[in-house]
């Protein structure tokens, strides 16, 4: 069914449109509690005609009427995503639910582990709304400037989910709004700016690693049209160095969105440069040790989902991110919780002497030296294996066609080296394998340091 055709979907659209986008600029923390309050009782009963949460909550002595706000939210047992595939697929939807009326949708699956999960139209209006958000707040407007979003169009992924199958199944979407160009991460990037430039938008979207090849082909000479007022990158903690590089060669300024599969938009940048937090989407939970961490102390990230008809993400402890929270006012006029920095994937994090932890937002900047260092985007696939505290073994699968001028494969391996070391210190023995592929059923970053036996005490 082609929901664009549907007279009581558009409606509900429009309904949303007008109160879901600016609920964080029209309500006060106060009025946006009263709001998370109601919003988190009808998730939880529903979620309890949901076999995965019905039994979770049973062997809890949980009921529904047993949670009357936010404040209720530790009566109720963690999710993990064993959980969730234990349940799949008929186990994580309302049993007179007809998964067949749902979009299923995956996880990149960069741990080496994909999940999947059901959504329905709700819950991809608000996903799309969520990111409208976060360009208002930079001044784009969705319906008359020009958009360039590169989602990531794999079978499977939310983006797939949500344009494909949602809004448009077998039909083009971008026929209906011609000012926006949907283009997909997988593609070539120099296929992908070719198209940028001759559609010259006023903003862009799109992973942190397609905006840095990007970028590299704009310096280059590559693109000289695309003159965006603003970039949004997602997917990926964005380093500094990197973000510099990106800026100085659109001549524009980047601000970052943060989201995930299973839970749909959760925060996004503001002018100022905090993470404000859709907190009448989400409810975040932020843990160490069992107890919520202070203002600026990094903690787990434990997520609950607010809306939707699909799968329900309740107190789920699976996103594995280590956020820290900002207990202070930011100055905007935008309600809500604030993030102060996202570290990245702590499954995907390397263990060093000292109780150093390095998260992937940290090994991505050593790895995007090669883009604006080396001017070169030769390395197609990297996988870190860590085989104890001091000693890694990293994979690359090297683009021997990507210019007849590229660095040499010692060079690239002096730029990693020098990378790791000036992170964790000059002790740390590195071993480099030129592979034609790596294994992309195993996560890309693998330690076999037992981190049980090592309490962590900085993230690098």
């Amino acid at each position: 069914m082609n929901y664009l055709f549907n007279p009581s979907f558009i409606s509900k659209i429009i309904r949303s449109y007008l109160f879901d986008i600016n609920r964080l600029w029209k309500l006060n923390d106060n009025k946006l509690k009263e709001f998370q309050n109601k919003m988190f009782r009808n998730i939880v009963r529903y979620s309890y005609s949901v076999p995965l949460y019905h039994d979770k909550y049973k062997k809890n002595n949980i009921h529904p009427t047993d949670i009357s706000g936010i404040e209720d939210i530790n009566k109720l047992p963690e999710i993990s995503k064993e959980d969730i595939k234990q349940y799949y697929p008929e186990g994580i939807i309302p049993a007179n639910l007809n998964k067949n009326k749902l979009v299923e949708v995956s996880t990149s699956g960069t741990t080496g582990k994909s999940l999947s999960i059901f959504v329905d139209m709700n819950d991809i209006v608000v996903g799309i709304f969520g990111y409208i958000r976060a360009i208002k707040e930079f001044g784009i407007n969705w319906r008359k400037d020009r958009l360039s979003i590169i989602g990531d169009f794999a079978p499977h992924t939310a983006e797939s989910g949500y344009i494909n199958k949602g809004l448009s199944p077998g039909m083009a979407i971008d026929k209906f709004i011609k000012n926006i160009q949907w283009l997909d991460t997988n593609d070539d990037p120099k296929a992908v700016i070719e198209k940028l430039n001759h559609f010259r938008p006023d903003f862009i979207g799109g992973y942190v690693g397609m905006l840095g090849h990007l970028a590299l082909l704009r310096d280059q000479g590559f693109g000289k049209d695309i003159k965006p007022r603003f970039i949004a990158s997602t997917g990926t903690v964005l380093d500094k160095s990197l973000k510099r590089y990106i800026e100085e060669q659109f001549e524009t300024k980047i601000f970052e969105v943060y989201g995930a599969t299973e839970t749909g938009p959760i925060a996004f940048e503001c002018q100022k440069g905090n993470y404000h937090i859709n907190s009448d989407f989400l409810y975040l939970e932020f843990i160490k040790d069992g107890k919520p961490v202070e203002s600026g102390e990094p903690g787990n990230l434990i997520v609950t989902k607010l809306f939707g008809n699909g799968t329900p993400i309740i107190r789920y402890n699976a996103i594995n991110d280590i956020v820290s929270p900002l207990y202070e006012p930011c100055g905007c006029n935008i309600s809500g919780g604030l993030i102060k920095k996202i570290y990245g994937r702590d499954v995907l994090s390397l263990i060093f002497p000292g109780g150093k932890a390095m998260l992937p937002s940290g090994i991505a900047e050593i790895f995007s030296r090669v883009l604006y260092e080396l001017k070169s985007n030769m390395l197609k696939e990297t996988k870190v294996i860590q085989h104890d505290l001091t000693n890694l073994e990293i994979q690359v699968v090297i683009d021997n066609k990507e210019s007849k001028n590229k660095p040499s494969n010692d060079e690239l391996f002096t730029i990693l080296e020098k990378g790791f070391k000036q992170k964790v210190g000059s002790n740390l023995n590195i071993s480099f394998k030129e592979v034609d592929t790596v294994d992309k059923s195993e996560a890309r970053v693998i330690s076999k340091v037992d981190r049980n036996k090592i309490k962590i005490k900085e993230y690098i």
